[in-house]
């Protein structure tokens, strides 16, 4: 039987990126029914696997004419690889991708991974002049395109309500975890002799690193056996430099990342040996209060005790296994943490199943089989 072709794109993320490879293009493949080929930008870590292929691009700086030329270039692979299903993980390939349908007639899906338009304005990555022209042209791209779009995914419950323009076509497509196929779920292999901290994902200060580091400090200096792992990457030079000069004097913490990407296996290997993970991203006007993050799903799946920021949605999350101990960054009383950091306080409650990405892969497969069918 002759399998369809299925594109999964991004500009900004690696060929291993964790929803395009091990959610989407994994749960895909493994139907035997399709020939995935997923493009994004190179990643020196990705392995082999049966009806994947990956066409990497080079990279090129966030600010950049590189940047702009990308989805026409983009466009090209599409021309060359004729695809029947694409799904575009990044608004930047919106116009590319209906040039690509009104041509071709594929399939276009397009995976909303964020408010994009609400986050340009609410964050200082772009300078403030041209955050408003952005996040203006690309709400006007999603709402005019709309029509082209057969279907979103939304990587948060959320955006239905946010997000007008995907009414009546669209799957709610959780960022729960996936293990590989050779992986234990909630092994944990903490270090006996020591009170082992990470942090993982984007390092950012919008992300709470700074905050993750004061804690460990405090706690440090109550309890020589704490540690602190960093993993991740660091988009933000001026978040970099900062990063490097608070650890400087500092041997109980380490950073594996930085500037560079850290492949998602030693994420997991980070998690796997901590005994507590924070999760202490900002508000940021209510940017974040509604989302469930990728680390809560990444944490809990693993039966990690998290260090959460008192949000209500985290909290009633955690709460369903009671996995987490609430904290205010901002005022911090280590003496009375460290004496509620008690693993066998945590996970008494609740299956962590539900965090596994077992339960959104069905619906992946069943719209994608619907739509070939169409």
């Amino acid at each position: 039987m002759k399998k369809t072709k299925v594109v999964i794109a991004s500009v900004l993320k690696p060929i291993d990126d964790t929803r395009m490879l091990e959610k989407f293009g994994l749960s895909l493949a493994e139907t035997n029914k399709y020939d995935i080929n997923i493009i994004g930008f190179e990643s020196k870590n990705t392995n082999v696997h049966d009806n994947i292929h990956f066409t990497p691009l080079k990279s090129f700086s966030r600010l950049s004419f590189s940047r702009l030329l990308k989805p026409w270039h983009i466009l090209s692979l599409y021309i060359k690889q004729k695809p029947q299903v694409i799904i575009a993980s990044t608004h930047e390939l919106l116009i590319v991708t209906f040039l690509y349908k009104i041509l071709f007639g594929a399939k276009f899906l397009y995976d909303v991974q964020e408010n994009y338009s609400k986050s340009i304005r609410s964050t200082n990555i772009y300078p403030r002049p041209i955050r408003a022209i952005l996040a203006t042209w690309i709400r006007l791209k999603e709402w005019c395109l709309r029509p082209a779009v057969d279907h979103y995914l939304l990587a948060e419950s959320i955006y239905v309500s946010q997000l007008a323009f995907t009414k009546n076509k669209y799957t709610v497509l959780e960022n729960k975890y996936a293990p590989q196929a050779d992986e234990n779920p909630a092994y944990r292999m903490p270090e006996p002799d020591k009170v082992n901290l990470v942090y993982t994902g984007t390092i950012a200060d919008s992300n709470g690193v700074f905050e993750a580091i004061n804690i460990a400090k405090q706690l440090y200096q109550l309890d020589s056996s704490v540690r602190l792992r960093i993993v991740g990457y660091c988009a933000l030079k001026r978040d970099l430099l900062r990063l490097k000069e608070e650890i400087s004097d500092c041997d109980f913490i380490e950073l594996n990342g930085g500037d560079h990407l850290v492949p998602h296996n030693e994420i997991i290997e980070a998690i796997q040996k901590a005994d507590y993970g924070f999760v202490l991203k900002k508000p940021n006007n209510g940017m974040n209060d509604d989302k469930v993050l990728t680390r809560l799903f990444e944490y809990t799946a693993n039966k990690l005790p998290i260090i959460l920021l008192n949000n209500p949605t985290w909290v009633e999350f955690c709460e369903q296994f009671n996995a987490a101990i609430v904290v205010d960054p901002n005022h911090i009383n280590a003496t009375e943490l460290l004496s509620q950091m008690q693993p066998q306080n945590f996970y008494t409650i609740g299956d962590t199943n539900t965090s596994l990405w077992d339960s959104e892969k069905p619906k992946l497969v069943s719209l994608i089989d619907q739509l070939n069918l169409d």
